[in-house]
């Protein structure tokens, strides 16, 4: 490419990057709107600033590597900072977001794509420069369109700087999050320190969230937040003997075919109504399309279709088929791929349990419903239950549920919340979603209708429930060991 042509382009782009997203950022959305950036605003407003920098240096002193690859560093931290800008609004429903539109698409992400045309142009004009091409060559006069960008680059870099003074001040003082309508008049100015206070470091942020531990839950009744919770009776106690390929993980029952459903961390068993005999099995191959991790809870959502759940709520939908062809299902299997057919795979999406993971989950056939609830955490520690509609797989519901106002619970002087319990079963029986808490081995009764906890027992001898299930009026409980309880 002709010297003279690639300087004329890159001018232009430069001009572009200043009149455009620099330009109508500060003079017109800011001076004229009253738009004031947030911190992360400033930084991809800063990348771009420096950006058109390079891009100048690279029309004063032709197209060196040092300038192109800058140019390439600082371009890919302007995209990394538009996909975090962003990242915080995508899962927004539709037409929401922050801060102004421009063509129906917020303000950052159009930092996105900007930077993106930035790489882009970045590698052109690699392509373009022949081997050596830029070795030796001295400063060049700048032509009356390079003049031109540089006078505007210090106009509008000091245009920023009055902008960023208004609204974000002098150190220590930094932007807010939710930054507050810009104003020349120095009485509506706030300066802030909030964006100092100390948070996690971490690659993941605020989704670095540690995975669930039963053996963290104090299994100890009496470190409970309830007060004179009474014990159930264990009736008796047992061993599975059942060819299994690792720890148990939960338990369910079909009243119908009088069968036990059990999952390890990525296998499903159907057992007989005694839990001797297996009687179909199947490995399923958790990394396949959907991540499934391991299996932390399981329903039967009839007779002959079942449902394996995840800790991070993603699912698989199985039925019982045998006609199933082997060397189709090869791809979602590992072991015994003509046992079942894979109906679907996904994954449930919430909203007040997003950041919680679950370890208990519950059919309720009557109303077609699927019932999760959280694990707590160290970001979050509310106990949350969340409704599926059957048909879409769609959050219906959530609820975080209180103590019943008159019934037979209350809170132990100095507790008031149910935020110290840890879920890693759930069944549901008769309008009531029963769910076992490996934190102070306690069964609590919850009704979904009132959103309440009605009733809770301490079931005495536990050590890393996973599963239960309810049969003839008695409570089955299995823990990761395979140890079976018979409680009533």
């Amino acid at each position: 490419m002709n010297r003279n042509t690639l300087y004329t382009i890159l001018t232009a782009a430069v001009l572009a990057l200043l009149i455009g997203p620099i330009g109508v950022a500060v003079f017109v959305l800011g001076f004229v709107h009253g738009d004031s950036p947030c911190v992360l605003c400033w930084a991809q407003r800063t990348a771009m600033v420096l950006v058109a920098l390079t891009g100048l240096l690279i029309v004063r002193y032709g197209p060196r590597p040092r300038y192109i690859g800058m140019g390439v560093l600082i371009s890919a931290f302007g995209v990394y900072m538009g996909l975090r800008h962003s990242s915080l609004h995508f899962a927004r429903d539709v037409g929401q977001g922050f801060s102004a539109e421009i063509l129906g698409a917020h303000t950052y992400t159009w930092s996105l794509f900007i930077f993106w045309v930035c790489l882009v142009m970045m590698g052109a004009m690699l392509l373009a420069v022949k081997d050596g091409e830029a070795a030796g060559e001295g400063p060049r006069e700048l032509r009356p369109p390079g003049r031109a960008a540089l006078w505007l680059f210090l106009l509008a870099v000091a245009a920023n700087m009055v902008q960023a003074f208004a609204s974000t001040g002098p150190p220590p003082f930094m932007g807010q999050g939710d930054p507050v309508r810009f104003s020349f008049n120095p009485r509506n100015w706030v300066w802030s320190t909030e964006e100092w206070r100390p948070s996690p470091v971490s690659l993941r942020g605020r989704w670095a969230i540690e995975k669930p531990d039963v053996a963290l839950a104090p299994a100890d009744p009496a470190g409970s937040p309830l007060a004179g919770v009474p014990a159930m009776t264990v009736s008796r106690r047992a061993k599975l003997a059942l060819p299994l390929n690792g720890p148990v993980t939960d338990l369910a029952y079909d009243a119908a075919s009088d069968r036990f459903l059990l999952t390890t961390h990525n296998g499903v068993y159907l057992t007989d109504g005694t839990l001797g005999r297996v009687i179909r099995h199947t490995v399923v191959d958790v990394g396949y399309s959907v991540d499934l991790a391991r299996f932390s809870a399981a329903a039967f959502l009839d007779s002959r279709t079942v449902l394996a759940m995840a800790e991070n709520k993603s699912y698989v939908v199985l039925r019982e088929s045998d006609q199933a062809d082997a060397a189709a299902n090869y791809r979602y299997f590992l072991e015994s791929p003509g046992a079942f057919q894979e109906a679907s795979r996904s994954r449930l999406t919430t909203v007040r349990a997003k950041m919680m993971y679950v370890m208990a989950a519950a059919f309720d056939p009557a109303a077609s419903a699927l019932y999760t609830v959280t694990v707590p955490n160290a970001a979050s520690k509310r106990l949350v239950v969340s409704r599926f509609d059957r048909r879409d797989m769609t959050l219906a519901e959530e609820f975080s549920p209180a103590l019943a106002e008159g019934g037979p619970l209350a809170f132990k002087d100095g507790a008031g919340s149910l935020d110290g319990f840890y879920p890693t079963a759930a069944e549901f029986h008769e309008g009531r979603l029963y769910v076992l808490s490996a934190a102070y081995s306690t069964l609590l009764v919850i009704d979904p209708v009132r959103r309440t906890v009605a009733d809770a027992r301490v079931v005495p001898g536990l050590s890393k429930p996973s599963g239960i299930a309810i049969k003839g009026g008695e409570l089955l409980i299995v823990t990761e060991d395979g140890a079976l309880s018979w409680a009533h």
